[in-house]
């Protein structure tokens, strides 16, 4: 009797699992991925954030794409040249089309690349270059006239995706947040919120192989411990992000394994270096007692602090040895790394004297701000940061939040001290977005509203000199005057680390964070 009953519940449980699924995905089990998280849109120019962007890029493709080891390769381009310092020229594929039908060509990619700078809830304006002129030469021939030489430009378009023009102009705005209709290796079925995205393969992709799942599944999965456990029972096949505990659990599994890599994303701590006193926003800083004055303003406070902090201990024991040593917000994978700069020494007897120098012999009071959701041990590391600090008497609050709450903050300048992290490629990207005044494209992170005209002057040359040597010159020389600033403190660099089923064949984490069904192979 009990095995006649346990045959029926595993049959009900596989029949309301079946049921779940959208039309047609009973025909093939599907490939199950868990995410970190859910898109927070589906509008391919709307918010640029890795989880959202990755969901994406499985139904969007852009010109130019990087592979697992972040070499520029084409994409819809299959060349490009340089006409002259601000003119360049792409040869697109032919005979690729749209989702619903429509010819991906110049026109196209002309469109998508206006539509992304000039939007107004785009969040890559700055990935496309000013521009003079964007010309269809012919249907398949592109020119980009940029306002002042531009040498990242391909790096910038990376991050562009295509999207077909008639549909774009034809459907109100509200729709395209909530549905995808690219050139890519899958095709949108459905996306139930907070639950599931739902693919299908594109038999027509213009690349080859095709993937070798027909159907996929991305499953938001918030919690760590939840996630690694839906890979170890089998309800998923591949875990986007597998916490430092978790590690052994994975690996101890005979059915699942774990692929791991060092990452392009820096955590950094910074300060908020322009108001003079604390007290209530907007004319002063929340983070710090009313009426005293900003410590963070004097370079002496930040360079103590930077030496202070025993980044070793925290890589040891906080990330369990699951990080690396960072000396800049750029990786050495990434455009523009000086090799010359050095991470801080930890050496507690400057620290101190270089308070006393600075007018705080006995310390002072301030708030640390932290995301406790966005980052591997991100409010872990932070209160590490507050204990190390203490011994210095730097008596920091720790304040972690959800992101959702932590980056609106940071956004409106209420934090004098924070932690967060960055991951890019692109070091005039990282330099316009940290180190200049908010206008424009420029600043959007520059939440500690550092200012120095003479270095942004510095960068305007840097950012325009198509000569590799000479660019890289200036550009070492920018990156020393910044870092010497202690204005942002780089800590360590994540390590990326994923789990998979042994459903999926030599799976691989990848440097940029991102995890594409259609990279992924089957074992069988």
């Amino acid at each position: 009797m009990k095995k006649v009953t346990f045959l029926g519940l595993v049959l009900g449980f596989l029949f309301l699992s079946l049921s779940i699924l959208p039309l047609g995905f009973a025909s093939e089990k599907p490939l199950v991925i868990g995410f970190e998280g859910d898109a927070a849109t589906l509008d391919p120019h709307a918010r640029n954030e890795t989880t959202t962007t990755t969901i994406q890029r499985h139904v969007y493709e852009q010109l130019i794409s990087l592979d697992a080891n972040l070499k520029i390769q084409p994409d819809l381009a299959e060349s490009w040249k340089l006409i002259d310092d601000n003119t360049w020229e792409f040869k697109l594929r032919k005979g690729v089309k749209f989702h619903n039908g429509e010819p991906f060509n110049a026109a196209a990619a002309k469109y998508s690349l206006e539509r992304c700078k000039t939007h107004p809830k785009s969040q890559y304006k700055y990935m496309v270059p000013d521009y003079k002129d964007i010309i269809a030469v012919d249907e398949y021939t592109l020119r980009f006239v940029t306002k002042e030489p531009t040498p990242e430009l391909l790096i910038m378009l990376e991050s562009v995706s295509m999207v077909p023009p008639k549909y774009f102009t034809d459907t109100e705005y509200g729709k395209l947040s909530t549905t995808m209709v690219g050139t890519g290796p899958y095709k949108f079925v459905e996306w139930v919120k907070a639950e599931r995205i739902s693919l299908v393969r594109n038999e027509t992709w213009h690349r080859s192989p095709k993937p070798d799942f027909e159907r996929v599944i991305i499953r938001p999965i918030p919690e760590d411990a939840t996630r690694v456990a839906a890979l170890i029972t089998g309800e998923i096949d591949a875990c986007w992000g597998v916490s430092i505990p978790d590690i052994p659990r994975v690996e101890k599994n005979r059915n699942t394994y774990i692929s791991r890599c060092p990452s392009q994303r820096v955590i950094y701590v910074m300060f908020d270096v322009f108001s003079d006193k604390g007290g209530p926003a907007p004319s002063a800083q929340p983070g710090i007692p009313a009426g005293k004055p900003n410590p963070f303003k004097d370079f002496r406070v930040r360079q103590a602090i930077s030496h202070a902090i025993n980044v070793d201990e925290i890589i040891n024991f906080v990330m369990e040895g699951s990080a690396y040593p960072a000396s800049q917000l750029v990786s050495s994978y990434a455009t523009g790394f000086n090799p010359e700069i050095k991470q801080p020494k930890y050496d507690l007897a400057l620290a101190k004297k270089l308070l006393a120098e600075a007018g705080y012999p006995g310390g002072f009071e301030a708030v640390i701000d932290t995301p406790n959701d966005r980052y591997i041990n991100d409010q872990q590391v932070t209160e590490a940061i507050a204990a190390q600090l203490a011994k210095i008497g730097v008596r920091l609050k720790v304040v972690a939040t959800p992101k959702a709450v932590f980056f609106p903050k940071v956004d409106r300048y209420e934090s004098p001290f924070f932690l967060a992290g960055w991951g890019t490629l692109s070091w005039q990207g990282t330099m316009n977005g940290f180190f200049r005044e908010k206008k424009g494209s420029f600043g959007r992170t520059n939440r500690g509203r550092f200012s120095d005209p003479e270095l942004e002057k510095k960068m305007d040359a840097a950012n325009s000199v198509m000569d590799d040597a000479k660019r890289d010159k200036l550009r070492n020389e920018i990156s020393a005057k910044i870092y010497s600033t202690y204005y942002v403190i780089p800590l360590y660099y994540q390590e990326n680390v994923y789990g998979f089923s042994r459903r999926i064949k030599d799976g691989k984490a990848r440097i940029d964070e991102r995890l594409f069904a259609f990279e992924l192979k089957k074992a069988n």
